[in-house]
């Protein structure tokens, strides 16, 4: 996928160099409040492509002093007209469009909000942001999937383009850096009375009152993101998926919910069921505007998926995402994007047949060999290290190869085993590097420990393939006993939880 479960944590990943410096709000260096609900209420005006509305943010302090401002990012053409407090007390708002620190070209409204009182540590605040005016894309900073715009085709709202008020600074070390948990949220959005609202909560209640229909959802559970889509669409559902749809597609839709329980039945399976009975939204979106997934915020799945003959493994990739726990790493590698790729090669073969898996990654390994040299980031950075060097582009392609390698050498039974172990001990606390070392150690053993030395602490993986000259040539892990920089010899490696890292935020 383009993005997992918040999108923009990809978009800070793949951030370019430091190009200028933004104006930044007082709070840089303070803990961001916690976003605990957010309720959004807004008007779409289609013909004029504006929007108008008020996000009710329920924030907690998360700090050790009293919290005094609370800073704000908005789409660059958006504009806050006022903010209040709970009890109707107004707050000031100062707001500016600024650079992001590290790029001069990635611009955002950056708004400060003075609340009227402090709010003590551990207590939380209601506010009130009132704000209006068209979105905006990005791709311009290299962010190709955010073409996001009102138009009556086609809209989506989401924190990717800052279609609403989301807390943070214009700064992307800062915001990779800030605890931030899942919330609940409610909606009620009112558009023309042609159109649909899809989100990934559910839906509580639709009126219409002449022209107009207002809809309204609510979270089912808590959730990473909020995202809303606004299309024509129609909607086909059965037992518990509902599959929101542009018209043209409707026998792609049924293929897709067809696909959506062989998948998910087959998943439950390798990494055990899910918590709840499966209750989930699929939107179709256009091609090229990024998949996204999860349980509780739904998915938004590209066109092309839906099209007669397209393969699926896209929206195996997304469903995959599903049994994803909370990301303790921060930054995170990203990992679990070379385990939804592998996944969604697996999917794809068990269930439709599909025998290109191997030449697929033979495709990835030679392109990776090609590009990861002596001289440039990949060839000399670990894959536990892609989050903190801003190389998770490369988590795809590697760490689809490396549990491809895991799954070829342990076996198909110690590989499903050492996934449901760790699917099982960080369902309720959180997912992270170490735990799934840990897992796949404790199942699969010394070659287990041994990919994983080659594939995720150094960057020996590149040697190996060039000397075996294929990745089906890799044959079985074998015993060495060099020692690569910052990796301790095989032989005296012992999985370790935890290692002092923070938490994973964006």
């Amino acid at each position: 996928m383009v993005a997992r479960m918040l999108v923009l944590s990809v978009a800070f990943s793949c951030a370019g160099g430091r190009a200028g410096r933004a104006q930044a709000p007082s709070s840089r260096g303070a803990t961001l409040p916690q976003v605990t609900h957010l309720a959004l209420v807004a008007r779409i005006d289609h013909d004029a492509e504006t929007l108008d509305g008020a996000v009710t943010l329920t924030l907690r302090n998360a700090s050790a002093t009293p919290l005094r401002q609370v800073p704000l990012l908005l789409n660059r053409v958006m504009h806050v007209r006022g903010a209040r407090i709970a009890d109707g007390a107004p707050a000031s708002v100062r707001q500016q469009v600024v650079s992001f620190e590290e790029m001069r070209i990635f611009q955002v409204n950056a708004v400060t909000v003075d609340l009227p009182s402090a709010v003590p540590p551990g207590a939380t605040v209601r506010l009130t942001v009132d704000y209006d005016g068209p979105v905006a894309g990005y791709t311009e900073v290299g962010m190709q999937y955010v073409r996001d715009r009102i138009a009556r085709e086609f809209t989506i709202l989401r924190e990717d383009a800052f279609a609403f008020p989301v807390v943070g600074v214009p700064s992307l070390t800062a915001l990779r850096g800030a605890p931030r948990g899942p919330f609940a949220f409610d909606i009620a959005l009112t558009v023309s009375s042609d159109l649909t609202v899809a989100s990934g909560g559910e839906m509580v209640g639709r009126t219409t009152d002449g022209s107009t229909s207002t809809w309204r959802y609510r979270s089912r559970g808590p959730a990473p993101f909020l995202l809303v889509a606004i299309a024509p669409y129609r909607v086909a559902e059965s037992d518990g998926v509902r599959v929101y749809h542009f018209p043209t597609d409707s026998s792609g839709a049924a293929r897709v919910l067809r696909a959506t329980h062989s998948a998910t039945a087959r998943l439950r399976t390798i990494l055990d069921p899910l918590d709840a009975p499966l209750a989930l939204s699929i939107m179709e979106i256009p091609d090229g505007w990024g998949s996204q997934a999860s349980l509780t915020g739904g998915i938004i799945q590209e066109a092309d998926a839906f099209r007669a003959g397209a393969a699926l493994g896209p929206l195996y990739h997304e469903l995959a995402h599903l049994w994803n726990a909370r990301d303790l790493d921060a930054p995170s590698p990203r990992w679990d994007e070379g385990l939804a790729m592998f996944l969604q090669d697996r999917l794809a073969r068990e269930l439709d047949g599909w025998a290109d898996d191997s030449a697929a990654w033979e495709r990835v390994a030679t392109r990776l060999v090609a590009e990861c040299t002596a001289d440039v980031p990949c060839g000399q950075v670990p894959l536990r290290r892609y989050g903190a060097e801003r190389m998770t582009d490369h988590s795809y392609g590697v760490g689809r190869l490396m549990f491809a390698r895991l799954y070829e050498v342990l076996g198909e039974a110690a590989f499903d085993r050492a996934l449901r172990r760790h699917v099982d001990a960080t369902r309720a606390t959180g997912s992270s590097t170490d735990a799934l070392v840990l897992a796949f150690v404790e199942e699969g053993g010394i070659e287990a420990r041994r990919i994983l030395d080659d594939w995720l602490e150094s960057t020996r993986w590149v040697a190996e393939l060039r000397r075996a000259g294929s990745f089906a040539a890799m044959g079985p892990a074998s015993v060495r006993e060099d020692h690569v920089e910052g990796v301790a010899p095989v032989r005296d490696r012992r999985p370790s939880m935890p290692l002092a890292e923070p938490p994973r935020t964006w």
